[in-house]
């Protein structure tokens, strides 16, 4: 069988203002390109990322984060405290399979995290075990929390007290978002590796699994697998010019605006 190629970008440690950048730089491409990209990175600065449609104010209600980076993100949902994490962003055109449906991209990835999860991390801890968050009713008037991995939403990958299957029990540890576009969608998400002083609410990988992972092996044995996953063939590349350059135009023009920060 023929893989569709899949550029695989391994950046380093970067301004949060230029992450967002660079991954709508990657969707607008795509849109004319037609190229499958899987971005990984890390951020320079202990950063804050609001979701598209939250208010900039909101920031003041979680007072552990007010001292980090702040920088809106392109796609939906609850903050994010980018620190202790590693990122991914996936990039597909319109014409892939799983391009179509939201959840199906989701859960594609999501469910190759989570056998990563259980095979590279859990396979000799069976107190805990890896699970995609099922969908549960929801109350009409319901406050969602300010951070992303205090909320819930079908396909999150949870980390699960076996001992205690309860939801109270469960620790969201990998939490993803879309935005699409004509001809192309992206979905960027964080694998929350360890507890952020910037976050300490929330426990990471380390805390509940007692494992630091280095990055160098997740990358190792994680990308290829979901690779395989997305039958895409993966080509490791370096960004290219024209996307260095798209990337520096969103920058000045959005995400390094404080316009843009302030636009809700």
């Amino acid at each position: 069988m023929c893989l569709t190629p899949l550029a695989l970008i391994i950046d380093p440690p970067t301004a949060g203002a230029w992450n967002m950048a660079c991954d709508e730089a990657l969707l607008l491409d795509a849109q004319h390109s037609r190229q499958a990209t899987l971005r990984v990175y890390q951020w320079l600065r202990p950063t804050l990322s609001l979701g598209y449609f939250q208010a900039s104010r909101d920031r003041q209600q979680h007072a552990a984060s007010r001292d980090a980076d702040i920088v809106r993100r392109l796609s939906g949902g609850g903050a994010i405290v980018h620190d202790r994490e590693l990122t991914y962003s996936l990039v597909l055109p319109a014409t892939h399979p799983l391009a179509a449906e939201t959840q199906t991209l989701y859960d594609a990835v999501h469910t190759e995290l989570v056998d990563w999860l259980q095979t590279e991390l859990l396979a000799d801890t069976p107190t805990w075990q890896a699970v995609l968050c099922q969908p549960a009713s929801k109350l009409l008037d319901q406050v969602e929390p300010f951070l992303c991995f205090q909320r819930r939403s079908p396909g999150d990958v949870l980390l699960q007290n076996t001992s205690l299957p309860t939801p109270t029990a469960a620790h969201k540890v990998i939490g993803s978002a879309q935005r699409r576009k004509a001809g192309a969608v992206l979905q960027h998400g964080s694998i929350l590796l360890g507890r952020s002083r910037f976050a300490p609410e929330l426990p990471g990988i380390a805390e509940i699994c007692g494992q630091d992972i280095a990055v160098e092996t997740l990358l190792h044995t994680l990308l290829p697998a979901l690779a395989q996953a997305l039958q895409l063939d993966l080509q490791p590349t370096t960004p290219s010019q024209r996307l260095l350059s798209q990337t520096n135009q969103l920058l000045q023009a959005k995400y390094g605006n404080s316009q843009w920060l302030a636009k809700r």
